[in-house]
């Protein structure tokens, strides 16, 4: 994860004005980066303090669906906002100036989830709608993306 830290070090120096949201889908590694820069900021952490039981116990229902995604993604667009020079590592895009994509191959993401007992199949579903909300954007606004693809 070296690599990937001293790229995202790079970034966070080159845009520290700018509110970046650094992207992946569960299992990814966001929170084993994120937690390697201090002023960085998890979106559960933003999050969950502001989520009613009855919007927690929808949230975590098992498996990840479509509806919980939308659902989750609404929240958190309300409720998070990012401020320059706090990084968001998120699994949902908010509004940013600079957005960094962690991808990852599936080998490695299967691997991933099997060491933290997740569901290989939650996270490679959250890793497409990641992907086509990424592309959306592309295609229609005027945004900085950075892709980056763990190695680890």
């Amino acid at each position: 994860m070296g690599k990937i830290k001293s790229e995202l070090a790079q970034i966070f120096d080159r845009h520290s004005d700018k509110r970046i949201c650094v992207l992946g889908t569960t299992c990814c590694g966001k929170s084993s980066l994120q937690s390697q820069f201090p002023d960085a900021v998890d979106m559960d952490e933003a999050l969950w303090p502001t989520l009613s039981k009855e919007e927690e116990a929808y949230i975590c229902q098992k498996p990840w669906t479509h509806d919980i995604g939308a659902f989750t993604g609404k929240l958190v667009k309300e409720r998070v906002v990012i401020q320059p020079g706090h990084p968001l590592f998120s699994l949902v895009l908010v509004d940013c100036d600079i957005l960094v994509y962690l991808g990852i191959s599936d080998e490695l993401l299967r691997k991933h989830c099997q060491q933290r007992n997740a569901l290989f199949e939650d996270a490679k579903n959250v890793k497409h709608a990641i992907e086509s909300t990424i592309n959306a954007r592309r295609m229609c606004e005027k945004l900085d993306i950075y892709d980056l693809e763990m190695d680890e």
